[in-house]
């Protein structure tokens, strides 16, 4: 495969994309824009590979995708009210429209409610002793910057919607636009809608760190959809117990379905992953080898990687923790064995996020100035973001330190194994997403415990070669046996299956309740169970209490 060329995965998503869309134009909503436009023309694609799925669902179908314009460049764009066209080939081209937006509006929606509010919540970093204190600023930030947001990219979404040759399929991605699937359902309510949520989902005791208006606002929002996507069966769980606790209203857990507004929406688990093919091309490439030979000229005998954002949810400072009580522990290491921190900086126009690199890094120089012999460094750290020198340490480590507090998934956790060349041992925290794939063949740690990760990073610095390769390989086999094209896939499967026909002129639609079934859908809504029992998808039909 040239390096220009597609991948098998991408090529099995393009044609899984024509075999199931057919009857649907896609629309794919986001906050950033796949590409950035620069001040010389060139076009700055984003980093990961979702973009690189999303991107080729998007060229596969010629969708249209939308995002907030955040840029002076893209405002520009929005006001022009044409496209970006994401390519010069027309026939790998997709029009990438924006939303214009104000730029006090979103940085209330981003900096304020989106992050950190959303974010900390979705992964239990409130300190709810102080924090959050849901004050003027806040209500203002959600009026003023989230909701208007929301509403823009709506708004730009259904105008494009009704000029499609097709029934128009929003694919909403994340928590930065929760608002807009009721919207855009208000408006065109036979438009099938998708909402796939990459972060983890919490338990409803802590959703209750956000005020109640905020909270039900989001579930409206997402129950506008026909199916809500999220990472983990947990998710899926926790997004369930919501909907009764918090809401009021009937779910049949072992479907995964929930009744809302007369419809049932189903909420289903999708592990994202990475394209296997792509990711070990890129880790032979000449300018990883030759980043890959300039590591080995300063690594010791063992390596333990981390890669990260500078995000407070990755758990970086226990990580360092862990790695100072190894070596206070077992002074046979001094010398042999270096943490390569190399993190990419995020987030930093918001206070908290700045403050915690401060951290990180002061952390750093801590442990190097207590531990430092000669030209031994315990702990490398590196700040920037460069997708060939993350794959070079990658291929170097002989261990991979995964240990978020929580995550959606945590792709770290796969790119690492299917490029490494050393059978790496992967630390891996039971909070990210990928241990309930990867579990069984990584070393598993409490993210809290800093004793437990200094010890599994010990047994694994240990750990006898024929043991690492074993691990090594069946962690090689899961990811690629479930690799982004069937992340796509199965996405793409369910809304062909259970998204409604388009309704007839009479009202009613070819495969959906009629007659008393109908009817007990169309009653008005009556006062829930405070804890309603579990229930099949027939049942929420016989059964039907409406919304709260």
């Amino acid at each position: 495969m040239s390096p220009t060329e597609q991948s098998p995965a991408l090529k099995a998503i393009g044609r899984d994309a024509a075999r199931l869309l057919g009857e649907f134009s896609p629309i794919i909503l986001s906050n950033r824009a796949p590409f950035e436009p620069t001040s010389t023309g060139q076009l700055v694609a984003g980093a990961g590979g979702l973009v690189k799925a999303l991107t080729s669902l998007a060229t596969a179908t010629k969708a249209i995708w939308v995002s907030a314009a955040r840029t002076e460049i893209e405002r520009g764009l929005a006001t022009s009210g044409g496209p970006l066209n994401s390519d010069s080939n027309a026939d790998q081209s997709f029009p990438i429209f924006f939303a214009h937006t104000d730029p006090d509006a979103y940085q209330l929606h981003y900096a304020v409610i989106s992050n950190p509010l959303l974010w900390f919540a979705h992964h239990y970093l409130w300190n709810i002793a102080i924090e959050p204190v849901v004050d003027q600023s806040i209500y203002k930030a959600w009026f003023d910057g989230y909701r208007v947001v929301n509403a823009a990219i709506a708004d730009r979404g259904v105008a494009l919607g009704r000029e499609l040759p097709r029934r128009p399929l929003f694919l909403t991605q994340d928590y930065q636009l929760y608002l807009a699937p009721e919207l855009i359902r208000s408006a065109l309510p036979d438009a099938a809608m998708q909402h796939f949520i990459h972060v983890p989902w919490p338990e409803p005791r802590y959703m209750k760190v956000l005020p109640a208006a905020m909270r039900e606002a989001i579930f409206k929002g997402l129950l506008a959809n026909e199916i809500i996507g999220l990472q983990t069966s947990l998710d899926v769980h926790n997004f369930l117990r919501c909907c009764v606790e918090l809401m009021g209203l009937r779910v049949a857990e072992a479907e995964g379905a929930v009744f809302f507004g007369g419809r049932l929406v189903w909420v289903r688990a999708y592990p994202v992953s990475i394209d296997v093919d792509a990711m070990r091309l890129l880790g032979e490439s000449p300018a990883v080898r030759e980043l890959e030979a300039e590591v080995a000229t300063w690594r010791p005998e063992m390596l333990i990687v981390r890669v990260d954002r500078t995000d407070p949810s990755k758990n970086l400072i226990r990580g360092f923790l862990a790695f100072e009580r190894l070596l206070e522990d077992h002074r046979e290491f001094h010398g042999r064995v270096t943490l390569w921190a190399f993190l990419q900086p995020s987030r930093q126009d918001v206070d908290a996020y700045r403050q915690y690199l401060d951290l990180v890094q002061s952390t750093v120089a801590r442990i190097n100035s207590r531990f430092q012999q000669g030209a031994w460094e315990p702990t490398r750290l590196e700040l920037g973001e460069d997708i060939h020198r993350a794959m070079a340490a990658y291929r170097s480590y002989d261990v991979l330190l995964v240990n978020p507090i929580l995550d959606g998934m945590n792709l770290v956790a796969k790119e690492g194994p299917v490029v490494n060349q050393r059978s790496g041992v992967l630390v891996l925290s039971e909070s990210a997403g990928a241990h309930e794939e990867l579990g069984g063949h990584a070393l598993t740690i409490n993210p809290f415990d800093v004793e437990i990760t200094a010890r599994a990073l010990h047994r694994a610095l240990q750990m006898s070669r024929a043991e690492r390769d074993e691990r090594s390989k069946a962690v090689n086999q899961i990811v690629a046996t479930n690799d982004v094209a069937r992340w796509i896939r199965y996405q793409l499967e369910d809304i062909r299956s259970v998204t409604p026909p388009v309704r007839r002129l009479s009202g009613t639609a070819e495969g959906q309740p009629t007659g008393s079934a109908k009817a007990l859908q169309d009653e008005p809504p009556g006062n829930a169970p405070e804890r309603p029992p579990r229930e099949s998808v027939v049942d929420l039909y016989s059964n039907a209490d409406g919304e709260r």
